[in-house]
C-alpha cells in the first residue's frame, strides 16, 4: 500500500541494523523541550568582546535570574562558533550565518513560557545590548529523539542505541 508522503509517512524496503530504530518500534522524542536562539553579533564588536561578554557577564546574569530557577531551566547551552569555525564548516556544506546559539531545556512549553514572559527575562535582555544584534535572532525548538548515545540522568527518559555496530 502506497501512501501520499505529503500527507503520512510511506515505509521503504530497509532492513534496520538496530531494533529499537525500526518502523515497529515507533519514534521516542524526550519529554524535553529545547529552544534554541541563533543570532549574531554586533557588526561594531569584535569576536573577541562577542564571545567573552556571552561566556562571562551574560551567562552568569542568565543563570543567576530568578526565572532561571522558578521555572526550572534544566540546562542552557551557549554553542560559540568562530570565524574559524564557520570557514573550516564551509568544507561540508552551507554554514548558518549566525555566531552563536544558545539553547534552553526545559521540562514544558508552560514553563518556557513563564520563563521567556516574566519581567526579569525582559530586564536580562537588556544585556543582549551589550553583544549581540536581536534582530538576528531565530528560533528553533522541539524535542530531541536520541538515536545514538545515553538519556541526560533526570532530564531525558530514554537511551538511544549505546553500541556500534560491528564492522565500524
Amino acid at each position: 500500500m502506497s501512501i501520499d508522503r505529503a500527507v503520512g509517512h510511506e515505509r521503504i524496503s530497509h532492513k534496520f541494523t538496530y531494533d529499537t530504530l525500526s518502523y515497529d518500534a515507533g519514534v521516542h522524542y524526550q519529554p524535553c523541550v529545547k529552544v534554541s536562539f541563533y543570532f549574531k553579533k554586533l557588526p561594531d564588536v569584535s569576536y573577541d568582546h562577542f564571545h567573552q561578554h556571552w561566556a562571562t557577564v551574560h551567562a552568569d546574569l542568565t543563570v543567576g535570574s530568578k526565572p532561571f530557577a522558578r521555572h526550572k531551566v534544566l540546562r542552557y547551552i551557549q554553542h560559540h562558533q568562530s570565524p574559524e569555525d564557520k570557514e573550516r564548516a564551509k568544507k561540508y556544506g552551507s554554514v548558518m550565518d549566525y555566531d552563536g546559539c544558545s539553547t534552553l531545556w526545559l521540562a514544558s512549553w508552560e514553563d518556557f513560557d513563564q520563563f521567556i514572559n516574566s519581567p526579569e527575562y525582559a530586564a536580562l535582555s537588556s544585556d543582549c545590548d551589550h553583544f549581540l544584534d536581536v534582530s538576528s535572532i531565530t528560533l528553533f525548538a522541539g524535542h530531541d529523539m536520541i538515536a545514538f548515545g545515553k538519556a541526560t540522568p533526570g532530564i531525558e527518559d530514554s537511551d538511544g542505541v549505546t553500541e556500534y555496530a560491528s564492522g565500524g
